[in-house]
C-alpha cells in the first residue's frame, strides 16, 4: 500500500518553492509545483513505492493533491508496480485524470509491457486524445511492430492535434533506430504533417542516412 503520509512529507522535504514557479511555467501553467525535480522526486519517494499495485492510493495521490509531483509519484508507482493486461482500464483512468503529456508518456512504456496489439488499435481511434497518443508511442524504445505502427499512425492522419502529430513523429524516429528503411518508405508514402516528418528523420538525418 502506498503510505501517502510518508509522500507528503518526503516531497514537503525536498520541495523548493525558488524552482516551483519555473517548473510550472514549463508546464504552461497548467499545473502548480512543489519545487522538486524528477531526480530528488524519486531519491525521496523511491523506498516508499511497492511493487504489488495500490490504485487507490495512486488515485488518492492524483485526487487529492494539486501539485503536480504527486502526479509523478503515482506515475512512479505504477511504473515500478508488476502489472498485468487486467490493469487497462485503471491505467486508462490514469490517463485521462489531469492529463498533460507529462504524466502521460511517463506510463507510456509501462502500457505496452502489458497491452496486446487489438487494445492498442482500440485505444488509436478513442476519442481520448492522450489515449491515443499512448496507443502511437506504446512501443517506444522495445521492438517496434512496424506494421501495428503504421496502422496506428494511419487512424491519426490528420487530426491537426499538436501532441498527436509530435507523437507520431516520435514513434517514427524511434523506429527509424532499427527500420532506417522502412521508415524511408513511410514517411516518402505517407501524408505526414510537417512536424510529424521532420521529427520523423530527426535521428536518420544525423546518421546520413537521408
Amino acid at each position: 500500500m502506498l503510505d501517502i503520509p510518508a509522500i507528503e512529507k518526503a516531497l514537503a522535504g525536498a520541495a523548493d518553492p525558488a524552482k516551483a514557479a519555473g517548473m510550472s511555467a514549463y508546464m504552461r501553467g497548467q499545473f502548480p509545483f512543489l519545487g522538486v525535480p524528477a531526480g530528488p522526486r524519486r531519491a525521496v519517494t523511491k523506498g516508499l513505492l511497492p511493487r504489488e499495485v495500490d490504485w487507490d492510493g495512486i488515485f488518492q495521490l492524483l485526487d487529492h493533491h494539486e501539485q503536480r509531483e504527486f502526479h509523478y509519484v503515482a506515475g512512479d508507482a505504477i511504473n515500478r508496480a508488476a502489472l498485468t493486461r487486467a490493469d487497462l482500464p485503471q491505467l486508462c483512468r490514469f490517463l485521462t485524470t489531469k492529463s498533460w503529456w507529462d504524466t502521460v508518456d511517463l506510463v507510456a512504456r509501462k502500457v505496452g509491457s502489458v497491452a496486446e496489439p487489438g487494445d492498442m488499435r482500440e485505444w488509436a481511434v478513442d476519442e481520448n486524445l492522450w489515449v491515443r497518443r499512448v496507443a502511437i508511442i506504446h512501443q517506444l524504445g522495445r521492438g517496434v511492430d512496424t506494421h501495428l505502427l503504421g496502422e496506428i499512425i494511419g487512424r491519426n492522419l490528420g487530426s491537426g492535434e499538436f501532441f498527436l502529430d509530435k507523437a507520431i513523429g516520435w514513434a517514427l524516429r524511434d523506429a527509424s533506430k532499427h527500420h532506417p528503411e522502412w521508415v524511408l518508405r513511410y514517411v516518402a508514402e505517407t501524408d505526414l504533417s510537417a512536424l510529424s516528418r521532420r521529427e520523423a528523420l530527426k535521428w536518420l538525418k544525423a546518421q546520413d542516412r537521408c
